[in-house]
């Protein structure tokens, strides 16, 4: 997931403003995981590695095994491997749908970006500028739950993470903690869940990508601009019960994994390969990344069936609705939701709409 991953500055000491800058960290850790979760599905469920999947992103592989004492996670490294930038006439990650009387616009994000992301290809930015309604998975401009959502991603003291899980897989966590220059219970009180969207998010850090630059967060612009209206296919909140919700043994597999995957040192090449593919609309990478990260992953299907299934059938009732109206619908979706055979795509081409990717 893999959205999910820069040093240190030497100015800083190993304590109190590490300690500082780790607490305004935490507070932005709720996009974190959704980043981990449905972008890189490398935190979730992988504990292996894809093959190689840029020359660059090898290199920077190796570079991650060793993180220096610099080590900063809120900055990107300019040697890090950096993502290939769509060129030329390739298709984009996003669909045309069209029901008897209406059309929308099926976007596939990553919830992460870079400056030069933007704008978008041209065939999303005219889709975009043809629809008169935004809709996210979650619109993360929207603080209404804030207070209810708080009270999901920690533990009430005297609880904490280290009686939810295994002393050995706590063991681990502490070790990343101190990797990332953090007393060893810094996340002691977080979730698992919420463990892994803040380990997730710094391994893209690493590649020099930013929360703020996020795709949701560039249409949310657009759309202000624009004065569209922006819907929701979930919500923050609901999002964060799903995860809450989770039986304990797939909240201690999912952590499992994303150490694993960490640990392991690889995963620029699962960021890059996801990045690459996204860019150039290729659903084809895509899926070799995501099937070859999760093939020996723990509880894998029934993450999967959590994370990803029930929630795209929840999503297809929903662009069904907008498909009578009309109006034109741009909706915008975590990427890994839309392949596969019970990904959104799939799934609209089964109920008789006509599909296509521009």
């Amino acid at each position: 997931m893999q959205l999910f991953f820069s040093r240190f500055h030497a100015a800083f000491s190993a304590g109190k403003a590490v300690q500082k800058r780790f607490t305004a960290w935490r507070s932005r850790v709720l996009l974190a995981t959704f980043i981990a979760l449905i972008i890189f599905p490398a935190a979730v469920t992988a504990q292996n590695v894809l093959p190689s999947a840029t020359p660059s992103a090898s290199a920077a592989a190796k570079a991650a095994t060793a993180p220096d004492a610099s080590y900063d996670p809120t900055k990107p490294n300019p040697k890090q491997a950096t993502e290939v930038v769509k060129v030329g006439d390739q298709k984009s990650f996003i669909w045309e749908i069209k029901s008897d009387n209406n059309t929308v616009y099926l976007f596939g994000t990553i919830h992460v970006g870079k400056k030069s992301f933007y704008p978008l290809p041209s065939t999303v930015e005219n889709a975009l500028k043809r629809s008169t309604k935004l809709v996210l998975e979650a619109d993360i401009s929207n603080t209404t739950d804030g207070v209810e959502i708080g009270k999901l991603l920690t533990y009430a003291p005297p609880d904490s993470l280290e009686k939810h899980i295994p002393a050995a897989l706590y063991e681990r966590v502490k070790q990343q903690a101190v990797r990332l220059k953090l007393q060893p219970n810094s996340f002691n009180n977080m979730k698992p869940y919420i463990v892994v969207g803040a380990l997730s998010i710094n391994e893209y850090m690493r590649l020099g990508y930013d929360m703020n630059e996020g795709v949701e967060s560039y249409l949310l612009k657009r759309a202000k601009e624009e004065n569209k209206a922006v819907l929701e296919l979930e919500s923050q909140l609901g999002q964060m019960a799903m995860f809450n919700n989770m039986p304990a043994t797939l909240q201690e597999a999912m952590l499992d994994n994303a150490l694993a995957t960490i640990e392991s040192g690889k995963t620029p090449d699962q960021i890059t390969g996801v990045v690459n593919a996204w860019q150039s609309g290729d659903v084809k990478l895509m899926q070799d990344v995501t099937s070859d990260v999760t093939k020996d992953a723990r509880q894998s299907e029934a993450l999967d069936e959590i994370l990803l299934f029930a929630r795209n059938d929840a999503m297809l009732k929903k662009i069904q609705g907008y498909l009578a109206e009309d109006k034109t619908h741009f909706i915008a979706v975590g990427a890994l939701h839309l392949m596969g055979p019970r990904g959104l795509v799939e799934l609209l081409k089964s109920k008789g709409y006509q599909v296509r990717q521009l």
